[in-house]
């Protein structure tokens, strides 16, 4: 889960000082991809069906633009 930590410091960060209105779609587009790796992390390595199956429904629900875990 490394990546997805350094790329919420890094969306962190650039929502602290943004330079512009790019900054913060970059930051915002760097969260919503934390969750989607964090999405497949856990369908990869998901120690039982139910478990995977979870995953794969919140990884759905990312790419439909729900919040994750809903």
């Amino acid at each position: 889960m490394m990546i997805a930590r350094k790329a919420e410091r890094f969306a962190n960060s650039l929502l602290e000082m943004p330079m512009g209105e790019n900054d913060i779609e970059i930051a915002a587009v760097l969260k919503h991809l934390a969750k989607v790796y964090e999405a497949a992390f856990d369908m990869t390595y998901a120690d039982t069906h139910e478990q995977s199956k979870k995953a794969y429904v919140d990884m759905i629900n990312l790419i439909k633009g729900l919040k994750h875990g809903d």
